[in-house]
């Protein structure tokens, strides 16, 4: 039988985080993993029976997480004993990893002392690392199952620990809804690009796009007298499209097309989004493919704070902060869903700035700040800023208003869509959280670089949220 299964032995429930983890990364780099939280389903005849079979006949390493809690457990001792045992009895050279992850004494066992340890006390980075090069090293095959899904990890995580509940429980989106658009989108064409390109430079009121010799607007009549010019850039013709025909397909020869006249409505609702924050003084960083992130400068907010009402209770949210020696900004970009709801569809940023107000142009520098200040965000943090940083865009502290004609404006809620359901889950204490994977993954290629002389050393030009 072949020997392709890893065996996670720990202290239950109190390695349980650490182990889930693990086994979750074992299993997307493509290992097959086992520990008592997978194996044991419940219902078995004889666990210790199986048990004993798995580590006899088909475990290619056993890793024992070493902590303050692992002796004093009994299954742990009897799985310790023989692992030793099935090691020698089958020769097999390097079975037992030991993964210390606290500051348990070395020599709490006999023969722990003599086993090369994986320290994962000093570096979870690292000591994953370590570990990956090892079980290469080793010739641990892989397998061809597709890694963890996110369903999968949740079953785990969750069924040990946590557990769905009933309760009222209110979700928050990251949409926000647009209910209220005109009726119509007016295209008016020019003689040629360069007069449509005069005609884009010099309005600022209200949203236009250009689309080579067109300016799309919601606006039914533009200028056509601009300051510095002596003479008028009439329009040569100007088409009426139906809005609504956005989100249904439609056939046509006619300009516009259905999938032009979707883009045009999505660039223009873009354009509204971008001029109305930057006449609110919020400043620009171009992250990366373009995407335009809008944030406070420091002491431009009253103490970088913005107060607001959630569940009826004043409250407020520091949308600027310092970072040690440095500063952190809160930011958003967004981009326009037509479906399921037409909305724009918030993203969460952290940026840096040594000074309050230049942000790092260093994006690898960027990104692994993010992940140092971000790791203790979660749910109910980023919610509270996103929610402080609308309600910081709205005059009334009721709504936002944002123009797309002279007269017209788009009404939007300071509050994103919300979803209501009768189940819940107990979220875990913080201290008693896992640092997300993707935040051990930046500090893999931080730490290897130094290390290892491993990984790219250039600039990361991935501006993407970690949310």
């Amino acid at each position: 039988m072949a020997r392709d299964t890893i065996f996670i032995g720990h202290a239950n429930p109190e390695n349980n985080d650490f182990t889930l983890w693990l086994q979750a990364k074992l299993i997307n780099e493509g290992y097959k993993a086992e520990c008592d939280l997978s194996f044991l389903i419940g219902g078995e005849d004889d666990y210790w029976k199986k048990l004993q079979e798995l580590l006899e006949n088909n475990s290619a390493k056993y890793f024992l997480v070493l902590s303050k809690f692992s002796f004093q457990k009994p299954g742990v001792i009897d799985e310790w004993e023989q692992v030793k045992i099935i090691s020698k009895k089958h020769k097999l050279s390097d079975f037992i990893y030991i993964l210390k992850i606290d500051d348990v004494a070395f020599d709490v066992r006999i023969g722990v002392p003599t086993k090369n340890h994986f320290r994962f006390d000093i570096s979870r980075a690292n000591g994953l690392k370590r570990l990956f090069i090892k079980l290469f090293k080793d010739n641990v095959p892989k397998n061809n199952i597709s890694p963890l899904s996110v369903e999968a990890w949740s079953k785990n995580r969750y069924s040990t620990n946590h557990g769905i509940i009933e309760k009222k429980e209110t979700y928050y989106s990251n949409w926000l809804e647009i209910t209220d658009l005109p009726k119509k989108i007016f295209l008016f064409k020019y003689l040629n690009d360069t007069q449509a390109a005069v005609v884009e430079e010099n309005i600022d009121e209200f949203p236009i796009i250009r689309h080579d010799n067109f300016i799309i607007t919601f606006s039914e009549e533009i200028p056509i007298f601009f300051d510095g010019y002596e003479f008028e850039i009439p329009y040569s013709e100007r088409i009426e499209a139906l809005t609504c025909n956005a989100f249904q397909k439609f056939e046509s020869e006619d300009f516009p097309k259905y999938d032009d006249l979707k883009r045009f409505l999505v660039r223009l609702l873009k354009e509204a989004w971008n001029k109305f924050l930057i006449k609110r003084g919020l400043h620009l960083f171009e992250l990366s493919q373009h995407t335009k992130c809008f944030y406070y400068l420091k002491d431009q907010l009253e103490k970088d704070k913005v107060f607001f009402i959630f569940n009826n209770k004043s409250t407020y949210k520091q949308l600027v902060g310092d970072f040690f020696e440095a500063t952190w900004h809160y930011g958003l970009s967004t981009v326009v869903l037509l479906n399921p709801i037409l909305c724009f569809s918030l993203r969460a940023h952290l940026l840096f700035s040594d000074d309050g107000l230049e942000i790092w142009r260093n994006k690898n520098k960027i990104q692994k700040a993010r992940r140092s200040k971000g790791k203790s965000f979660y749910n109910r943090e980023w919610r509270g800023l996103m929610l402080g940083f609308l309600a910081s865009l709205s005059d009334d502290k009721k709504g936002i208003r944002i123009p797309i004609t002279e007269t017209i404006y788009l009404n939007l809620s300071i509050s994103t869509v919300t979803f209501y359901c009768d189940y819940g889950y107990l979220e875990p204490k913080t201290d008693g959280r896992i640092v997300p994977l993707d935040y051990l993954d930046e500090l893999l290629d931080e730490e290897t670089i130094n290390e290892f002389g491993e990984g790219d050393q250039n600039e990361n030009e991935n501006g993407d949220s970690i949310i």
